[in-house]
Order: structure tokens, then C-alpha cells, then sequence
């Protein structure tokens, strides 16, 4: 019995067995160690492991202190154009740039559901974790996560996230108060006075200090401004449009929270027979596949969740992460000009509706 389960499972003292070696030498041949080892040695270590079917065990080798080549990414919603490219990259790059590979974990916009994953992921002794996700609430359970958090550093496990989340990890983003002046800039710039803006979900650090820092400056530019917090989905997004619209028909610019939501509120102006960017001027955040799927255009921001997600990646499996001390790294934004938002010419300061300019409805 114990024969049939060893044929099922070789170990690595079969492989040595089998090939006539040394156990430290099977060891280093198929731990790829620097160590040097024979060449006739080495080739018969291989086929010997080849022909048993022998399979590293990962898990054992984490426990003895080494790394098993894995690591975890958490992202909010697989559904979601950006989370999908945070995706793309990280797996690629795990494989390409440092031979291992990445565990993806959709939250499905459920907090619970991260702090389930992020303990499932430590029972699997990964190298380190990336949260992508959180995208959503992130207040109702944040002491929860926080112990996670800990306790995950506690085994050595290294985290890493890509927005602003009120956790003691390295951060890996752009600045996101810094991206709420820009398209803030580019309002007032472009002559829009009267504008919505539909934002994901309040309950989020990432879209308050977004909403804080352009809100601020539109305000000290006399531009009147509605407000709403919806889902960062495209269904969201008509909705959300229809709604700003039957409050503020007046409105000529739509300021959206992420290149879903604008998708989803382009597609109901478009709909409702109102000209795209000639009525109504529709920009986005992001720079996703929907940017260029969207008719037109869409004028968005460049957010390089790429770039995002393989600084945090390289963090993660550097030498000793656990030991780092490191705020993260901010990324670059830009704007993206697209079809969707035009220029009104005439100065606001003439235009007689805004002589006694008031604000909008929130």
C-alpha cells in the first residue's frame, strides 16, 4: 500500500534513488541552486524526476523558509475593464520577468469576500499579496482587514496595494488628489461651468480624496456642480446619467468616475438623442478597452494600472520584502483626448444665464 501511495507522490529521495545520487544533489538540480553540479549528474536527475512524475512540493518548501513562486492578487470585479488589465500584467509579468506565477482572486465587490481570500491565500503560504480590490466600501470592515493585514506580515507574507486603503503596506498608485485637480484644470480650461459628476461608491478612500481635491478647485472657479455616488459599472452609469439629467438639464459637461460609467452614460445620451460632445461633453477615468470601444471617443485619464500592478509585483519578490520599509511608488496619470468632450468657446463670464450663477442640485 505504502509502495502504490509512493508511486502516486515521489518524493524527492526517490529521485535521488532512481537516479543514483546524492539527496543534496537531486536537491540542487531541480531547486535550480547556483550550486555546480555535474552535467552527466544533473541529466540523469532529470530524467530520473521526468519518469517518476515528480512534483515539486510547493508548500514544504515555503515551510522549510524558502519561497514557493506564488503569489496572490486580489482584484474587485473581474467584470471590470481595469481590474482585467491589472490582471494581464501582473500574471505576465510574474511569469516573464521572475519565473513564478499569480493565484487571482475576484472579490466580486464583496469586503467580506477579501478578507476570506486574504486568509485563504495565507494557508497557501504565497510568496505576497497584491489588493487590487477594495475598489468599493472600504470603512464597514476595516478592522477586520486590518488584522488580516497583520497577521499576514506577521508570517513574513508581504503585501502591497494599489490605492489608498488606510493600511500600514506600501502603496502603488497614482495620485489620486493630484488626478481630481487635473481633470478638474481641464474643465475650466475647456469653458464648462455647469457640470455633473457621477463618482463610485462614497464609502472609499481613493474617490473622496479624488471628489475633495476637484471639487475645491471647481469651486474657487465659480463652476456650479451635482454630485452623485453610484456603482463604477456601465449600468450604473446610465442610470446615473438619466437621473443627473432629469435634476440638471442645464448641465454641459458629465464628469464620470471610471471609463465604465461613463460607457454606461454615453450609451444612454446617445439613446436619448443628445449629441455627444455637442450637447453634452462626457469624459471618463481609467483609459480602458472602453475608452476606445466607446462612441465617441472617450476623453479620459490614463491611470497605468499596468504599471501599478507590476511596481507592487516587483516589490512583493524582491530579496527581502518583508523587511523593506517602503511607502510604494506613485504613478504617473495624463490625460487622454478623445472625441467626447468639447470646448465651449464662448467665456463663461458672458454668458448671460451665468450672471447670478447658483448651485446645482446635489
Amino acid at each position: 500500500m505504502a509502495r502504490d501511495k509512493r508511486a502516486k507522490n515521489p518524493t524527492l529521495n526517490d529521485v535521488a534513488q532512481s537516479a543514483g545520487v546524492s539527496l543534496a544533489t537531486a536537491a540542487r538540480v531541480l531547486r535550480k541552486s547556483n550550486y555546480p553540479v555535474d552535467e552527466t549528474l544533473k541529466n540523469k536527475v532529470e530524467a530520473a524526476a521526468k519518469l517518476l512524475g515528480y512534483v515539486p512540493n510547493m508548500v514544504a518548501r515555503r515551510l522549510r523558509g524558502g519561497k514557493q513562486g506564488v503569489v496572490g492578487l486580489i482584484v474587485g470585479d473581474m467584470m471590470d475593464a481595469h481590474y482585467g488589465i491589472i490582471a494581464e500584467a501582473v500574471t505576465e509579468r510574474a511569469e516573464s520577468a521572475h519565473g513564478n506565477f499569480a493565484i487571482v482572486c475576484n472579490m466580486q465587490r464583496d469586503p467580506l469576500l477579501e478578507i476570506k481570500y486574504l486568509h485563504r491565500l495565507l494557508e497557501y503560504r504565497v510568496d505576497g499579496i497584491i489588493l487590487a480590490g477594495g475598489g468599493f466600501d472600504q470603512w464597514t470592515h476595516h478592522q477586520a482587514l486590518t488584522e488580516a493585514i497583520e497577521e499576514l506580515k506577521r508570517t513574513g507574507t508581504a503585501v502591497a496595494s494599489l490605492m489608498p486603503r488606510g493600511l500600514e503596506v506600501p502603496v502603488f498608485s497614482a495620485d489620486n488628489e493630484a488626478i481630481g485637480i487635473t481633470i478638474a484644470k481641464f474643465i475650466v480650461e475647456n469653458g464648462h461651468s455647469k457640470i455633473g459628476i457621477l463618482l463610485g461608491p462614497a464609502r472609499n478612500e481613493m474617490t473622496k480624496l479624488r471628489m475633495q481635491a476637484m471639487t475645491s478647485h471647481l469651486s474657487g472657479c465659480a463652476v456650479d456642480y451635482a454630485i452623485a455616488n453610484i456603482d463604477s459599472t456601465a449600468e450604473a452609469g446610465a442610470i446615473g446619467a438619466a437621473e443627473m439629467l432629469a435634476r440638471n438639464p442645464d448641465f454641459s459637461a458629465l464628469i464620470c468616475g471610471s471609463d465604465a460609467i461613463a460607457f454606461g452614460a454615453a450609451n444612454y445620451l446617445r439613446a436619448e438623442g443628445i449629441d455627444i460632445p455637442g450637447r453634452i461633453s462626457v469624459m471618463g477615468l481609467g483609459n480602458t478597452r472602453l475608452a476606445t470601444l466607446c462612441s465617441p471617443r472617450l476623453t479620459t485619464v490614463e491611470m497605468n494600472f499596468a504599471q501599478a500592478g507590476n511596481a507592487a509585483l516587483d516589490f512583493i519578490l524582491s530579496q527581502d520584502p518583508a523587511s523593506m520599509q517602503s511607502p510604494g511608488e506613485i504613478i504617473p496619470h495624463s490625460l487622454v483626448i478623445g472625441d467626447s468632450f468639447a470646448r465651449i468657446e464662448t467665456p463663461a463670464a458672458l454668458r448671460p444665464e451665468l450672471a447670478e450663477p447658483s448651485r446645482l442640485t446635489d
